[in-house]
């Protein structure tokens, strides 16, 4: 039998969050009083100090109170799944799911979820989060997330994944660029042209370790974090760029047109993915996300796959 109580779990994870005994107390509309003697209690229980007070500065987690935080908080979100999947029984798809999205896919999954699953929802309380893909998923780790929106890529260690779309690197040249023209060309091919790179961690992180794996020394000249900044000065001739996620019109914000070129060495792929904690009963709510996901991307690639055959030169002779 557990000598200690969820609640008292619970406290102590609002202490750890909050990083006092008076913040936790108001968070969780107790009196101060009230939480000290949980925490205290707590400690007895497990036998070991898990914070140190300081009547300035808050509390400070031991090294035994940072090692149980975690298995705390993986408890604490058990039980709260459990509750909600009675709940979900009964009334359907509602409470909280809070879902990161690494910042590189935000303008091309965020409208969709918004329109097509949480409006879909509304019983849901849905917290969208955007940053970067593997701070997220150490977010999600620690018991703030419940899922992660990113790439195969982006994985780190521990943690489950559902492909909802494949990905691979692509080329993109301005559209007067010598091999405008051409389905595909091989990266050493451009190894005396300046890259143009998108400059966040994951790409410096993966995408640049995988060119360079590939035999190509990207000659840096322009950097950006957005986007469309990237796609913008390679439209205007200063270099080519590397990308994965492909907007559905070859035009820069200014109007300019683009080209892409598949790239004819082996540079992998970097699917997109629904990160998440693995376990043998997901919510109902996270299953629902994770479904919504895998449809939207099948979707997204058939629409792909349609605007690149509008794209090819017609063969008249295939029509006799």
């Amino acid at each position: 039998m557990l000598d200690y109580t969820l609640k008292q779990l619970q406290y102590f994870v609002a202490v750890a969050n909050q990083g006092s005994i008076s913040a936790a107390a108001a968070a969780s509309h107790i009196s101060q009083a009230a939480m000290s003697q949980a925490i205290t209690e707590l400690e007895r229980v497990v036998g070991s100090q898990l914070v140190v007070r300081h009547r300035a500065r808050g509390i400070v987690l031991t090294a035994v109170g940072s090692y149980f935080l975690r298995d705390a908080q993986a408890l604490v979100r058990h039980a709260e799944e459990v509750q909600g999947r009675v709940i979900e029984r009964q009334q359907g798809l509602v409470g909280p799911l809070v879902i990161g999205c690494y910042a590189g896919l935000s303008a091309f999954w965020l409208p969709e979820i918004g329109h097509g699953f949480v409006k879909a929802n509304p019983g849901l309380e849905v917290t969208l989060v955007e940053g970067d893909g593997a701070e997220l998923q150490e977010r999600m780790v620690n018991g703030y997330l419940d899922a992660v929106l990113t790439h195969t890529r982006h994985l780190i260690p521990g943690v489950g994944s559902t492909t909802v779309m494949a990905g691979r690197p692509y080329v993109l040249v301005a559209g007067n660029h010598w091999a405008a023209e051409r389905k595909s060309v091989h990266l050493r091919e451009l190894a005396d042209e300046d890259f143009v790179s998108l400059d966040i961690p994951s790409v410096r992180e993966n995408q640049l370790v995988n060119l360079r794996m590939s035999g190509l020394e990207p000659r840096i000249a322009w950097k950006s974090s957005s986007l469309e900044a990237v796609r913008g000065m390679v439209a205007r001739g200063l270099g080519y760029t590397v990308l994965v996620q492909r907007p559905p019109v070859d035009l820069s914000y200014d109007g300019l047109p683009l080209a892409v070129l598949e790239i004819e060495d082996n540079v992998g792929h970097s699917d997109i993915c629904v990160a998440y904690i693995p376990s043998d009963r997901l919510s109902l709510r996270l299953r629902a996300f994770i479904e919504f996901c895998v449809e939207a991307g099948a979707k997204k690639e058939r629409e792909s796959a349609n605007r690149k055959a509008a794209r090819l030169p017609q063969n008249p002779a295939a029509d006799v």
